[in-house]
Formats: C-alpha cells, structure tokens, sequence
C-alpha cells in the first residue's frame, strides 16, 4: 500500500506545477509583449530630425551625338533639363543622381562638363554616385581624378569613391560605389563593407539613407536566375546584414533596373528607382518625417517622347528575355503598381507600405462636390423653369391657330366688304369699273386670237331700280 499510495500523481502538486507554469508562461508573454512595445518605442523616439524632402534621378545617360538605343541618348539633355525645372518648381532640400549620370565621360570629359553646367541652374545642393557607364571606357575611368573634384564641391571629404554626408540635422546619407568598369554586374569591396560597419557605428541614432547603383535587394525579375541576375551585385546580401543589423537605416535607394519596385527587409525599405531615359522616364520624389517617408513618381513632360521610348522598350533585347511571346508584359514590371509608384512607408517596425492620404483625400473631395452640387445649383427650381420652356412651345401653336383665324376672319370681313353693293351715289364709278376689265379682255382676245370671233361675257346687269342699262362698248371684235 505504501509503494502504491507512493506511485499515485498527487494531485495538489501537478496543480500548482501547472498554476505555476502558466504563470510563468503568462509573464514571459507579458515580457515579450512590452519587450516589442519598448521597442517600437525606441524607434520611434531614436530620431530626431525636421522632416526634409529630396528627388532621386538615376541612369541619365547624358550624352551628345551618339544615337538613340533603348535609351534616348538624342533627347538624355532635354529630359536632364525638364527634371531640373520641376525639381526647381517643388523646392527640395537637396537631390541625389544614383549613377550612370553620363554615357561615358566623352571626349575630354565633354558629357561629364555638361552634365556639371547642366546642375548649375538647380536650386538646391545634390550629391551623386557612380554607375558603370560613369567609369567605363577603353581605358577605365580614374574616378577620383575626374569626379574628386567635384566629391568635395559637394561638401564630401573622403578621399574614396565612397562616401557620406549628413545633408540636414540628424540625417545622414551614405553613397555606396558598386560600379564596375565595362560590366553590368556591380561589386561591392570588402574594404568599402568594412567601411560602412565603421560609418553606421559612428553616426548611430541618426536617420540613415543609403544609395548605391545597383540594388542590393534586387526586384523581379533580376532576383532569378540568368540572364537578369547579371545586373545584380554579388555581395548584396552581405551589405542588407549589415543595414538590417543597424537601427537607423530606413532606407535603401537604387537604380540600374528598369523597374519600379518598393520593398521591406526587416527594417529597411528597399526602393528600385526607374531610369531617366529608358521608359518609363520617371523619378522619385520623398518626403520624410518621425513618421515614415511618402514616395511620390514624376514623370518627364514630353509625352510624345516617353511614348517613343515605351515603343523602343518593348521591341527590345530585355522585353523579349523577359517574354520573347509577350515581351509587352515586361512594360507591367517598368511602371510598377500603384504602391510602386505612389505609397507612405512608415518607419515603425513590421508596418507595411500604404497608400498616400492625398489620393484619399482627393476622393472624398470629388464626392463631396457631387453631393454638393445639387444644393449650390438648385436643381428643383432648375427642373421648374425647364417645365415653364417645355410647355411654352406647346403653347405657341395654339397661339399662332388663333393668329391664323382672326386673321382669316380679318380677311374675310375686307373681302366681304368689297362684296357688298356699293352705295347710289357711287353707281356710276362702280359702272365704269365693271365696264373697264370688259374693254381689257377684247382686247387682249382681239390681239391673240385675230381670225376668231368671240363674244364679249356681258357684265353682271343690277337690279333695274339700281342700275342704268350698260353702255355700249366702243370695240367690238370683227368678224
């Protein structure tokens, strides 16, 4: 009895093993619960900064003389200069180009010297990294020959093609050099990845922007195999663990691809920038605060021109990789969807990407002003006075019936009038006029019909107590 009573579960135990388990369940739960709310808190409060706005314009291609591919290097000065203008017209803070600004430097620079006056008429500061057609040529750009000099005009001290800068007060932003000469494949040295750990260590608890040419979370279709992944950075994963592992990268911008594409890694939002000169000729416009960054696409304003470069993308080379039976649908991948395109990105860890509160608010403006309309144009009163013109003419015919017949009735009185017997004192005039169309008429028979006698029709003879007898007419018709 003893080892069985000894063998039974005792009861109290397991319930206070199991009271104290779902305590210690409930507190954990509690821990990571309030463990995320702090640190939403903490990212939400890490920055402290005046909300900014900049422009993004990639792949340029600025060039002079060389003909048109699938980009239109004859029009790459007029769609530089058309963004300029409306760069100038929204007022940024500053404006960052993310490579391939020039078709190659040209011939003793030219491109690159056109490109710099071209900057001269923008209104605010801007920063640029390089793409490969920046650095290659028969032989390779000396980059920090030709572009040093203008590194440090723009406030950059690193004896590097690699940089960072902080363009406002508790911003900071980091231009990445993937570019490698004569290749469409980007690189990123160890050198420059063990310099961005030692940057973002040393500017911590600022809101942090990363550029770089190519994209290092590649969108589709280059996140696939051959022959898009030869437009991708080898090394991308390795640079996303270390602007994940960061607290204070939010963002990620990139060209290279032809592609409008918004996406999330952990914390950072990758956004793919289209091109300037290859369809869809668009660029990107952010404002950023506390809250989170709102992308807006402006597109070049010469619409006969970006209809000629849609034309061109879709007969060409990369259309048909994409579908050779229906290379039209890689124009879908070019403009992106709506939250490509247009969206708010919040900062707080987890949210994702929605779209802008303006397109919003423009709607409920349009059904307010429906709503609105029948109240400030007073349509009952409207559909009163069309009444009033719609029985109006109905009422016209029987107005012009009542015309008609006291007209008629007018006329008939007058002919009645003439009708009537004249008085006696007027017999004899009214003789003589009953004689005078007599005379007329044998006449008019004497003259046309000559060889045939005819009698003339006697006058209509009044009551002998009223009338004389009727004069002889003076001619009568021969024989």
């Amino acid at each position: 009895m003893v080892e069985n009573t000894f063998l039974q579960p005792d009861s109290k135990a397991n319930q206070q093993t199991e009271v104290s388990r779902r305590s210690f369940l409930a507190s954990l739960g509690a821990l990571t619960f309030f463990g995320q709310l702090a640190s939403i808190s903490e990212a939400q409060a890490v920055f402290n900064f005046a909300p900014f706005s900049f422009v993004v314009i990639t792949d340029s291609h600025l060039a002079n003389g060389m003909p048109d591919t699938i980009k239109l290097l004859q029009e790459s000065q007029l769609f530089l200069q058309d963004a300029v203008k409306s760069i100038n017209e929204q007022q940024v803070d500053f404006v960052i180009f993310a490579g391939d600004q020039v078709e190659g430097i040209g011939r003793d620079e030219a491109f690159w010297q056109l490109f710099i006056d071209i900057m001269s008429n923008l209104s605010c500061p801007w920063y640029f990294v390089l793409g490969e057609t920046d650095v290659s040529g028969p032989p390779a750009v000396d980059r920090m020959r030709t572009y040093g000099p203008d590194f440090k005009g723009r406030g950059i001290t690193s004896d590097k093609s690699y940089w960072s800068a902080d363009p406002a007060s508790g911003v900071h932003l980091i231009g990445l050099d993937t570019a490698r000469a004569n290749s469409e494949t980007g690189e990123l040295s160890d050198d420059q990845l063990t310099w961005l750990k030692k940057d973002l260590a040393a500017n911590k608890g600022k809101m942090t922007i990363v550029v770089s040419h190519h994209p290092l979370l590649a969108p589709p279709p280059y996140d696939g195999g051959p022959p898009f992944e030869e437009y991708t950075v080898p090394q991308g994963a390795s640079a996303r663990e270390i602007l994940g592992g960061s607290q204070d990268v939010r963002l990620a911008i990139s060209g290279h691809v032809p592609v409008n594409k918004i996406q999330r890694e952990r914390n950072v939002w990758f956004v793919a920038c289209p091109p300037l000169d290859v369809y869809p000729c668009q660029f990107k416009l952010f404002h950023v605060s506390t809250q989170g960054i709102t992308v807006e696409t402006l597109m070049i304003r010469y619409e006969a021109l970006v209809k000629k470069a849609r034309k061109v993308m879709i007969n060409s080379r990369l259309a048909f990789q994409y579908s050779d039976k229906n290379p039209e649908s890689f124009l879908r991948l070019a403009e992106g969807t709506e939250l490509d395109r247009t969206a708010f990105l919040p900062l707080a860890p987890g949210a994702v990407a929605q779209r802008l509160l303006k397109s919003k608010v423009k709607k409920k403006d349009k059904k307010e002003e429906k709503k609105d309309k029948p109240e400030k144009k007073d349509k009952p009163d409207k559909t009163n006075d069309e009444s009033e013109q719609v029985e109006k003419p109905a009422q016209k015919p029987a107005k012009k019936k009542k015309e008609k017949l006291e007209k008629q009735s007018q006329d008939n009185q007058k002919a009645d009038q003439k009708l009537r017997p004249a008085k006696t004192k007027d017999l004899d005039s009214s003789a003589a006029e009953s004689v005078a169309p007599v005379k007329e008429e044998s006449t008019s028979t004497e003259t046309s019909l000559p060889a045939v006698q005819t009698t003339p029709t006697p006058a209509p003879v009044p009551a002998p107590s009223l009338v004389p007898a009727p004069a002889t007419p003076k001619f009568m018709p021969g024989p």
